[in-house]
């Protein structure tokens, strides 16, 4: 028996030139050999997995009991864009420089794109050492944001729907305080408040 031959008629090694994504079981159409073009190979992935290779990608092929008409493909690969790693090193990427790596050292996520996540129940992060957010605007849609330690901020701080402090020793300020309004402290106002005179007990009028 010729093991070369049998091999040779079971796999074949073919270039996609073809994805049709629409049935449940996406199908490949690649050449195998100078002319011999074959359609409708299913792709069979792992459960949980899946990818659409671009044209020109390789494909390996099986073709039960050496039936060319009816075979499916096992594996495709695309040297084109391979993602070099490291020895013990996971990634997944595409061909337009996105990835995530399983470094030895950590986690890579590098987009050019847009990155977004949809978490439909709760989400927790657990982070032992410090986070850095790097971004040249962050804007948080939610009805209301807790910060259980202390909040440092090194910019200029702004606001439109006021601001409420309450517990702890309250709010120090050093340096100034400009307000366009009316400053209170308790019943007393800082622009409408009076004294009494010394001599007559009149009432001294506001401050300007």
């Amino acid at each position: 028996m010729n093991i070369g031959a049998m091999l040779r008629g079971l796999l074949g090694r073919g270039v996609v030139e073809s994805v049709d994504d629409t049935p449940m079981m996406r199908t490949v159409q690649a050449e195998f050999l100078p002319g011999d073009v074959r359609e409708g190979l299913e792709h069979f992935e792992p459960y949980g997995f899946t990818s659409r290779v671009k044209e020109g990608a390789e494909a390996i092929g099986a073709f039960f009991n050496g039936d060319r008409s009816h075979g499916v493909v096992l594996v495709t690969a695309d040297r084109r864009f391979r993602l070099h790693v490291e020895e013990g090193e996971v990634a997944v990427f595409d061909d337009q420089g996105q990835k995530v790596v399983l470094k030895r050292d950590g986690i890579l996520v590098e987009t050019p794109k847009n990155l977004t996540a949809t978490v439909g129940g709760n989400a927790l992060a657990t982070v032992s050492g410090t986070t850095t957010l790097k971004s040249g605007a962050v804007t948080i849609d939610a009805p209301s944001v807790h910060i259980t330690g202390t909040l440092s901020v090194d910019g200029h701080i702004s606001g439109t729907g006021g601001l409420a402090v309450s517990g702890g020793s309250g709010a120090a300020v050093t340096g100034s305080i400009t307000a366009t309004g009316d400053i209170q402290a308790g019943s007393i106002s800082l622009q409408n408040h009076v004294h009494q005179e010394q001599g007559d007990g009149n009432d001294t009028s506001p401050p300007h």
